[in-house]
């Protein structure tokens, strides 16, 4: 996948996290923890399900919902939930 295109993506992604979170999009990085780092309970992780869903177009399963532990891991998993909607448009 294009680099151009992560960046698209971990861009959205910080900014659905900053407006469920209510924090300022400067203080949220790809290391940084949903829940020791960012405060997010769980009524907020399945918030941030639907928003994602709904934003890019993707199902986000409850398995990899519950692997979600860093920003960096809701990033790899939107860009592998669209990688395999790709895949899917293509056959």
């Amino acid at each position: 996948m294009a680099n151009g295109k992560r960046q698209e993506i971990e861009a959205k992604v910080k900014e659905i996290l900053a407006k469920d979170l209510g924090t300022d999009i400067e203080k949220i990085s790809n290391d940084k923890k949903l829940v020791e780092d960012l405060g997010m309970d769980s009524f907020a992780s399945v918030e941030l399900m639907f928003a994602l869903e709904d934003k890019m177009g993707i199902e986000i399963s409850d398995e990899d919902a519950l692997n979600l532990k860093t920003v960096e891991d809701v990033i790899v998993c939107v860009l592998s939930c669209l990688s395999g909607k790709e895949n899917k448009a293509k056959t």
